[in-house]
């Protein structure tokens, strides 16, 4: 073979290494010790790359409320779309969980928002993990941190997808959810509720809620949880299930026949602080009791499918009181819920 040939051979092979060599590998870390820097808009990663582990990503918070948006897009093997989760845990550098969030994707782009607020300056890790599996599928990651953050890594940083039009879109159940600037208004259905801060100071997960959202379903690995808003279910401190709350019971009805659960489902009643604390527990076991005879009357199910308890205003997931100790109208109405929870 002569020299011109040789040159020739040789620069297409410099060409094909370079047209199908992997994104850098340090687009993606998966070393805790040296996470990725996080940049300003929407990050993106993609789910094939975790062979060697979860990926990590850094970027610095507070004080101030933090808005967090993250997305899932699983795109199955062969085109065949397959159900799949991912995993996003927010933490400190010691490792204490502020925000735990499973984001479940079935060939469609799914994704979850969340928000809080940091006492103070500090740096923030992200931890993205994929469920184990036989046969890794798929797909790509999306998520975007705004609000009181400050950034290491360039804007419009990707860590090697594709380019594709991931642009996020939300999945949520009951109709769109639609934002706004300034004051965060969601909106579903025919209700629309301003919401309120969601503390992450306390070192327990913080879940997904949807102020005005009539259902919101929480899921992990071993349990589902399903969160109904009691606004939506009862009128106000009454026990009796309204009319129009009949399709957001169906649809929970639906959910739990399809996770197969081990055990009683338990039916957990929660209102806000207003109120003497012996008025709040009977409040909410009635309404836990009325969620279960609902279920056992109208979707087929046993009696013995049930364990229903009150528990009045333990457990708030929101603050009932703005930091200065005034009312937190919006906050309270976070508190009002009844949960189903199926262990599988």
């Amino acid at each position: 073979m002569n020299r011109i040939a040789v040159s020739i051979c040789a620069s297409l092979l410099a060409l094909f290494l370079v047209c199908v060599a992997p994104a850098p590998a340090q687009a993606q870390s998966h070393d805790p010790a040296h996470p990725t820097p996080l940049a300003p808009g929407i990050n993106k990663g993609n789910v094939d790359n975790f062979k060697d582990g979860p990926n990590y990503y850094y970027f610095y918070s507070g004080p101030g409320r933090v808005d967090i948006r993250q997305a899932f897009h699983e795109m199955g093997v062969f085109g065949n779309p397959l159900r799949q989760s991912l995993s996003f845990d927010l933490s400190d550098e010691k490792g204490k969980v502020y925000d735990h969030e499973s984001v479940t994707s079935q060939g469609n782009l799914a994704e979850v928002k969340n928000y809080g607020t940091f006492a103070t300056r500090q740096r923030a890790l992200l931890t993205i993990t994929a469920q184990p599996a036989t046969i890794r599928m798929g797909g790509y990651y999306e998520f975007e941190v705004t609000g009181v953050v400050f950034f290491d890594g360039k804007a419009g940083s990707s860590a090697g997808v594709k380019p594709e039009d991931t642009s996020l879109t939300s999945t949520q159940k009951n109709g769109p959810v639609s934002l706004t600037s300034g004051p965060t208004t969601l909106t579903s259905g025919t209700t629309t509720l301003t919401s309120g801060p969601v503390a992450l100071t306390s070192g327990k997960p913080v879940t997904l809620v949807y102020p005005g959202q009539p259902l919101t379903v929480l899921e992990t690995a071993h349990e589902l949880r399903i969160r109904l808003a009691a606004d939506v279910l009862f009128d106000f401190n009454k026990a009796d299930i309204r009319p129009d709350a009949v399709p957001v019971l169906r649809q929970a009805a639906s959910d739990l026949k399809a996770a197969k659960p081990h055990g009683a489902i338990m039916v957990e009643g929660f209102t806000d602080a207003k109120g003497t604390s012996a008025l709040n527990l009977r409040l909410s076991q009635e309404r836990a009791d009325a969620v279960e005879t609902w279920l056992v009357q109208n979707a087929g199910f046993s009696v013995s499918a049930f364990s229903p308890r009150g528990y009045g205003a333990a457990r708030p997931v929101a603050p009932n009181q703005k930091p200065n100790g005034q009312d937190d109208p919006a906050g309270r109405q976070l508190n009002r819920r009844v949960e189903l929870v199926a262990t599988r």
